[in-house]
C-alpha cells in the first residue's frame, strides 16, 4: 500500500505537481513508533482536566474556516501529477466469518498493491467486496489498484462507490478527483476534492470528539494534502498533539496558525501549553499572556500562563493567575495551579 502525501502546487488551479507516497512498511513503523507508550503519569488529576481542555477547545474552534469548504472556496490548485491513487486497510468491527475473510482478502490485496503487482491485487479486491460488499476500503483498494494499471474509468467507478457507502471517506473522495483529472473530467474533479476537503474535515471531528487521536491525525493530514495551509487543520493538529505530549509537533503547527491568524486565542492558548510542555516557560508565558489580552476569561490560558511565571521564580504574578481563576470559578485549574506554585515558587516566608 501506497498511502499520498500529495503536495500542492502554487502556480494556476490547473497545474498539476507531483504526488508523493510512502510504504505501508514505512506507515505501520511510524504508527508503531507513536504507539510506544509515553512515560507513565503520575498526576491523573492534571491529564484528566487536559482531556476536558482539549474538548472545550475542539468545541470552541470557530465555524467561519469551515464554510470556506462549503463554499467551494479552497485556496488549493489540483494537488496532483498523479501517478498513483492511495490505497489503505479496512476499519470494520468484523462480526462474522464473512466479514474476517473480507478483510483478509483485502489486506493480501494491499500486500500485492504494495509490490505493483495490481492485477492480483484486484482479485484479491473482488473477493474482499464479494464477501462483504459494504467495506468502503475495499472497493477504494480496487480503484487504486486499476487507477494504477491506467484504467480510470473502472477506478473513478470504484472510488464513487466508496463514497456512498462512506461519505466521511476522504482518501476516496481524493482518489475520486484524481480519477476525473486522468479523464479531464476538472469539474467533477473539482467537486470531488471540495468533497474530500469536507469528508476529511467531518471524520476529523468525529474522531476527535471520539477520543481516537490517531485517526483525528491522518484525517487532519489528509486534509492537509489538499491544502497545505488550511490553518483549521493545523489547529486540530495542535490539540492532538498536545493531547499526545508530542509538544514539540504541537508547536510547530500552532505557530503556522497564529503566524497566519495572529488574533486566534485558541492557538495561542495551546501554544502556551506546548510551550510549557516543552519546558520553554518564557515562550509559555508570552503565548499565553497574548491569549489572556484575546480572551481574558480564558481559564486554561490563566492556568499556562500561572504555570509559566511559577517556574521561572515570578511568584506574584502566578499569584495573580490564580487569583484570576478563582474569580472565574475555575476550581480545579486553580487547585493545580497552586500546588505548583508552592512547589516551584514557595513562599519565602
Amino acid at each position: 500500500m501506497k498511502p499520498s502525501d500529495a503536495a500542492r502546487s502554487h502556480a494556476h488551479p490547473r497545474t498539476l505537481s507531483r504526488l508523493m507516497f510512502v510504504s505501508l512498511a514505512a506507515a505501520l513503523a511510524c504508527a508503531a513508533a507513536r504507539a510506544q507508550q509515553a512515560p507513565a503519569d503520575p498526576n491523573a488529576s492534571y491529564r484528566q482536566l487536559m482531556q476536558h481542555r482539549m474538548e472545550e477547545s475542539q468545541r470552541s474552534v470557530e465555524e467561519t474556516e469551515r464554510r470556506r469548504f462549503e463554499d467551494g472556496k479552497l485556496h488549493n490548485p489540483f494537488p496532483t501529477d498523479a501517478d498513483k491513487a492511495a490505497a489503505r486497510p479496512g476499519t470494520v468491527r468484523a462480526v462474522s466469518p464473512e466479514e474476517q475473510q473480507a478483510l483478509a482478502h483485502n489486506e493480501k490485496g494491499l500486500d500485492y498493491f504494495s509490490r505493483s503487482k495490481f492485477s492480483q491485487a484486484v482479485k484479491e479486491y473482488d473477493e474482499a467486496i464479494r464477501l462483504y460488499p459494504g467495506l468502503a476500503p475495499a472497493h477504494n483498494n480496487r480503484g487504486s489498484a486499476l487507477f494504477a494499471l491506467g484504467r480510470f474509468e473502472d477506478a473513478a467507478a470504484c472510488f464513487s462507490r466508496a463514497v456512498v457507502i462512506d461519505p466521511n471517506y476522504g482518501q476516496a473522495h481524493f482518489n475520486l478527483a484524481l480519477a476525473y483529472l486522468k479523464l479531464g473530467r476538472e469539474r467533477e474533479a473539482n467537486d470531488a476534492l471540495n468533497a474530500a476537503a469536507r469528508a476529511y474535515l467531518a471524520a476529523g471531528d468525529e474522531h476527535l470528539r471520539a477520543g481516537e487521536l490517531k485517526e483525528a491525525e491522518d484525517d487532519f493530514k489528509g486534509l492537509l494534502q489538499i491544502d497545505p495551509g488550511y490553518t483549521l487543520a493545523h489547529l486540530k493538529l495542535g490539540l492532538i498533539y498536545n493531547a499526545a505530549r508530542r509538544y514539540d509537533e504541537a508547536v510547530q503547527s500552532l505557530n503556522l496558525v497564529v503566524a497566519k491568524q495572529p488574533r486566534n486565542a485558541e492557538a495561542f492558548e495551546n501554544l502556551g501549553e506546548a510551550c510549557a510542555g516543552q519546558r520553554k516557560y518564557a515562550e509559555a508565558l508570552a503565548a499565553s499572556e497574548q491569549a489572556i489580552n484575546l480572551r481574558p476569561a480564558s481559564p486554561g490560558a490563566h492556568y499556562f500562563a500561572g504555570i509559566a511565571a511559577a517556574a521561572l521564580g515570578q511568584r506574584e504574578q502566578a499569584l495573580a493567575h490564580l487569583d484570576r481563576l478563582k474569580q472565574l470559578k475555575a476550581d480545579d485549574y486553580a487547585k493545580l495551579l497552586a500546588d505548583f506554585i508552592e512547589k516551584k515558587a514557595p513562599s519565602k516566608q
